[in-house]
């Protein structure tokens, strides 16, 4: 049940024209403020009407390297050439994005916890309200496209959908479309973008490119191969091999292990994003004001180094490391 009584008619994708390029905004009832409170997303209706996706960036404000690349790709996508609609949303949260914060400045809501949203709530709960009944349910798959925070970066790789329903094979199968070297399932916490549309039949895909509140050409490449991969997968659009980065032919599902600061002071990280470490090994230091040793942070577990924390001042629980452990390959499928 896709909850479709409830649908905000912020736009009829049955009225607009085949082979068109559609510059759209959806008012968001109750925010304050002028033009920032509209979220600008554009549709490009292809020879048919179907399949839909929605692909949407900006959900967290200091997260740029999936901004960029729609902004890139509303100029390479041909509606002429499409199957189907293509539904571009760069920044679906403009506030947190004006602060450049994770969180929405106005309530401190977390707009990727907030989801499907509740019309009478705080702003931040109107805006996911808005967003997932007047735009995210018109889709039938979802690309939810993140970076790592201001404090953080991250080795590219795809989240999905653990499970076996249909809805979770169909996300599988489009995570595992897009050529990264590693897929992670998870049970997405509650109010999860992804976690709202699986639940409401939407196949949701959510990857994790770059970070440190940066924009880099590497970034910039795989998030746009991303994109043209999922709609190949999807049958939608036939890109020309050079607009995709070389795909691993088999990707490793992976697990992960996190590892906290215990102390507040200086760290200093002693691996790198991609770097393979061994259980025990060494991968930083923490020193307090004084200069004096605090702890030796060290790898709980064997595996690669998937997500570093780069800000060097630190707190009691920050997140300093995360580790993927590999559980198996799987095959990649054949892309039309």
């Amino acid at each position: 049940m896709r909850g479709r009584k409830q649908i905000l008619k912020l736009w009829d994708p049955g009225k607009l024209t085949l082979h068109s390029r559609n510059r759209l905004a959806a008012e968001v009832p109750g925010l304050s403020g002028s033009a920032r409170c509209k979220i600008p997303f554009t549709v490009l209706v292809g020879g048919v009407r179907k399949p839909r996706l929605l692909v949407v960036a900006g959900v967290h404000g200091d997260e740029y390297e999936g901004v960029a690349a729609l902004h890139d790709l509303l100029g390479e996508i041909d509606p002429s050439k499409l199957r189907g609609i293509l539904t571009i949303l760069p920044v679906a949260n403009p506030q947190a994005f004006y602060a450049g914060t994770r969180l929405n400045p106005v309530d401190a809501g977390d707009l990727n916890r907030g989801f499907p949203g509740n019309p009478r709530g705080t702003q931040t709960d109107r805006l996911a309200h808005a967003l997932f009944y007047g735009i995210v349910l018109e889709h039938d798959c979802l690309l939810s496209m993140h970076c790592w925070s201001k404090e953080a970066t991250v080795i590219p790789y795809v989240e999905y959908p653990s499970g076996r329903s249909s809805v979770s094979r169909r996300s599988q199968a489009a995570a595992r479309a897009l050529g990264l070297e590693f897929m992670h399932p998870y049970e997405w916490p509650k109010g999860v973008l992804g976690e709202a549309g699986v639940k409401c039949g939407v196949p949701c895909i959510e990857p994790e490119v770059g970070g440190r509140g940066m924009l880099t050409p590497g970034g910039n490449r795989v998030y746009k191969s991303i994109v043209y991969r999922l709609l190949l997968h999807l049958q939608m659009y036939k890109p020309a091999d050079t607009c995709m980065e070389p795909a691993y032919p088999r990707p490793k599902v992976v697990s992960h292990a996190d590892v906290f600061a215990n102390y507040a002071g200086l760290f200093r990280s002693q691996v790198k994003v991609g770097d393979t470490v061994l259980a025990g090994q060494v991968l930083g230091i923490t020193s307090d004001l004084s200069g004096e040793r605090l702890e030796e942070i060290r790898a709980p577990e064997a595996g690669t180094v998937a997500i570093l924390r780069t800000f060097a001042s630190v707190q009691p629980g920050n997140r300093l490391i995360q580790i993927f452990q590999t559980s198996k390959a799987v095959r990649r499928p054949r892309l039309a």
